[in-house]
């Protein structure tokens, strides 16, 4: 009884301490788990982006957002990062999206870059920021991972392939109040532990499954 006793107040502990507070930002942030993402529904975490380099794994990494006020407003996703200490480099998501996978959405992605298709003028807001670059880490380099986008003038034709063009890409925030989301990572392969921050604010040191 001893020893299921010790092992309750271990578990407790360590969800307690990790709810981290963002006080600038009125928020926390809590890290819940990672699994290796999948591209097929029945794979468990599912994501719309998907590479077919061999030295590259993609992962999940769950986290709950609440908003200590209470109250829907704007979250800025742009701030989140992992850091790998082994390759020494910073990493941000390629892909954000809520975790209910019978109502599934994304974060609806931006590129930086001016398009030269009509198809991709949508995500061209350069008025929101990009707010992840303003953060850094000193003996860390960020990695930058473009993003292919289907590129076309007019129409989408469906039996003929469109163009692909390689944006490097941020998100868009989105009015949250509370929500468990699944931030997908491209991670070196061999790698095992990285730390998930939120602008400079550490929120966990995480092992990867």
């Amino acid at each position: 009884m001893k020893t299921i006793f010790l092992i309750l107040t271990l578990l407790f502990t360590q969800l307690f301490y990790s709810q981290i507070k963002i006080q600038e930002d009125n928020l926390t942030i809590e890290y819940k788990n990672n699994n290796k993402a999948g591209q097929i529904v029945g794979l468990g975490n599912i994501t719309n982006v998907y590479s077919k380099a061999k030295n590259w794994v993609q992962y999940s990494v769950k986290v709950r957002i609440e908003m200590s006020d209470n109250k829907k407003r704007a979250f800025d996703p742009n701030k989140f990062s992992l850091i790998d200490p082994n390759n020494r480099i910073r990493l941000r998501p390629i892909d954000i999206s809520n975790s209910n996978y019978l109502n599934q959405w994304h974060l609806y992605r931006l590129i930086k870059d001016k398009p030269n298709y009509k198809s991709l003028e949508n995500r061209y807001k350069p008025n929101i920021k990009d707010s992840y670059v303003d953060f850094e880490f000193e003996g860390i380099k960020n990695a930058i991972i473009p993003i292919n986008y289907d590129a076309y003038d007019k129409y989408k034709i469906s039996i003929k392939e469109p163009n692909k063009v390689a944006h490097e890409s941020y998100f868009e925030p989105r009015d949250l109040k509370k929500q468990n989301l699944n931030l997908y990572f491209f991670i070196p392969v061999g790698s095992e532990t990285v730390t998930l921050y939120y602008g400079n604010k550490k929120i966990a040191d995480i092992e990867l499954n």
